[in-house]
C-alpha cells in the first residue's frame, strides 16, 4: 500500500500543510482534457486558462449538437424496440453528461467555496501522525477510483471508433453507440470522424463530471475518519495526563463536525437533482444493456454494450460505495465520543460530548434527490428493479417479433 501510495503522489502531490487535494486537482485536469473548463483546482496562468477556455467553446457545442441528432434520431425510429433500446442507451447517458455539466457550471462557484473550505480544514485540522496517514491513504484511494474509471471508459470508447472506422457501413447511425442522425450533406470521412471522436469526448468527459461529486463525498469521509481519530487525543498518558486541554478540544470538535455538516447540506443542494437523474436513467440504462446483450446478434456493437453495461454499473457503484462510507463513518462519532476519558473531565466538557453525540446520532447521509440514500442497499435495489423492467422489455420485444 505504501508503494502505490508513493506512486499516486507522483502523478498528482497531495500536501497537508499546504492543503493540497490532489484527487480533485488530477480530476480537474482530466475535466480541462475533455473540454469541461474546470479551473480555478490548482494554478494555472492566464495562458493555461485562456487555451482551456477556448477548447472549451470549441468542443461543447458540437458535443451538444451530436447529442442534439442523437435525440432527432431516437424521435425518429420510435416504433422500433431494438433500435429504440439501442438509442435510448447512448441519449439517455449523454443528455444526464450535460444535465450534470450545466448544473456544475450554474453552482461553479459555490463548489469552488466548498474546495476552499476543504483545504482549509486539511490544513488545520489534519495534525496527527494517524489523522496525516488517513488522508493520503483515501487521497490514494480517490485517485486510483478517479484513474481506473477514466481509463475504463476511454478503453471502451477508443475501441468503439476503431470499430467504427474499421466497420463503417454496419456501425455509422445503425448500431449503437453510433445512433445518430447526421446530416447526408457531411462527407462520410467527416461524418464518420465527428461521430466517433464525439463519443470519446463526451464519454471519457462523463467520469470526469461524475468524480467531482464522488471525490468530495471522498473527501467528507475522508474528515469524518479524521474527526474519529481527534478523540484519541483525549486518552490520557500512563502519568494520567492529557495533552490538551480537554474543554478547548471539544470545542474543536463539535466546529469541526459543525462544518462538515454545513458542507454536507451545501452537496446536497447542488448535486440533489443530477443524482436523482443519474439513477433514475440507471435503472432503464442498466435494464435495457442488459436487454440489448439478451437480444444482440453478437455483432460488434454487442461487445460494446458490454462495455457500457461495466461503465454504468461502475458509476452508480461508486456514487453508492462512497455515499455509504459517509454514512457509515459518521455513525462512529457517537461511539468514539464515548470512548474518551469523559469521567475524569468537567461539567463544561461532558456538556459539550452530550451536545456533540446528540448531533452526531442523527447520521450525514447523501441523497438522490431525497428519495434514495447513496448507499450500497441502493445500489443493490436498482440491480433488482431492473430485472423487472428487463422482463418487460423482452415481452414487449418477443410481440414485436411475432
Amino acid at each position: 500500500m505504501n508503494r502505490l501510495r508513493g506512486l499516486t503522489q507522483r502523478i498528482w502531490e497531495s500536501n497537508v500543510d499546504e492543503g493540497r487535494i490532489g484527487s480533485l486537482e488530477l480530476n480537474a485536469f482530466l475535466a480541462q482534457l475533455m473540454g469541461l473548463p474546470l479551473s480555478g483546482f490548482f494554478p494555472q496562468s492566464k495562458k493555461q486558462r485562456f487555451r482551456v477556455l477556448a477548447t472549451s467553446c470549441l468542443v461543447l457545442p458540437c458535443l451538444f449538437l451530436y447529442v442534439s441528432l442523437e435525440t432527432y434520431d431516437l424521435v425518429l425510429n420510435w416504433t422500433d424496440v431494438d433500435v429504440v433500446t439501442q438509442n435510448v442507451l447512448s441519449t439517455l447517458l449523454h443528455v444526464g453528461y450535460w444535465f450534470k455539466v450545466l448544473n456544475t457550471f450554474y453552482h461553479y462557484t459555490e463548489i469552488k467555496d466548498i474546495v476552499i473550505q476543504l483545504r482549509f480544514l486539511t490544513r488545520t485540522c489534519v495534525i496527527s501522525p494517524q489523522q496525516r496517514d488517513t488522508f493520503h491513504r483515501l487521497e490514494a484511494e480517490g485517485k486510483l477510483v478517479c484513474l481506473i474509471y477514466f481509463c475504463l471508459v476511454v478503453f471502451s470508447s477508443g475501441m468503439a471508433m476503431v470499430m467504427l472506422l474499421i466497420v463503417p457501413d454496419a456501425m455509422a447511425g445503425k448500431r449503437f453507440p453510433f445512433r445518430v442522425h447526421v446530416p447526408s450533406q457531411l462527407p462520410t470521412l467527416v461524418s464518420h470522424l465527428y461521430m466517433g471522436l464525439s463519443t470519446i469526448w463526451i464519454s471519457c468527459g462523463i467520469p470526469t463530471i461524475d468524480n467531482v461529486n464522488v471525490l468530495l463525498m471522498n473527501q467528507i469521509c475522508l474528515h469524518l475518519k479524521v474527526l474519529n481519530l481527534a478523540f484519541e487525543v483525549l486518552q490520557p498518558d500512563p502519568e494520567g495526563r492529557l495533552p490538551v486541554e480537554p474543554y478547548e478540544w471539544m470545542l474543536s470538535i463539535v466546529q469541526y463536525h459543525c462544518h462538515l455538516i454545513g458542507l454536507r447540506q451545501r452537496m446536497e443542494r447542488i448535486y440533489h437533482l443530477p443524482v436523482m437523474f443519474q439513477f433514475a436513467s440507471s435503472l432503464l440504462l442498466v435494464a435495457m444493456t442488459v436487454f440489448q446483450t439478451l437480444v444482440g446478434d453478437g455483432s460488434n456493437s454487442s461487445v460494446l454494450i458490454y462495455f457500457m453495461l461495466s461503465g454504468v454499473l461502475c458509476q452508480i457503484f461508486l456514487y453508492c460505495w462512497f455515499g455509504n462510507e459517509v454514512y457509515e463513518q459518521s455513525k462512529k462519532l457517537s461511539t468514539s465520543g464515548f470512548g474518551c476519558d469523559w469521567l475524569q473531565c468537567d461539567k463544561r466538557f461532558r456538556s459539550s460530548l452530550l451536545i456533540f453525540m446528540l448531533n452526531a446520532d442523527r447520521p450525514l447521509l447523501f441523497t438522490a434527490g431525497g428519495f434514495m440514500g447513496l448507499t450500497l442497499t441502493s445500489f443493490a435495489n436498482i440491480l433488482s428493479k431492473s430485472y423487472s423492467v428487463v422482463a418487460v422489455l423482452r415481452q414487449m420485444y418477443a410481440k414485436d417479433q411475432a
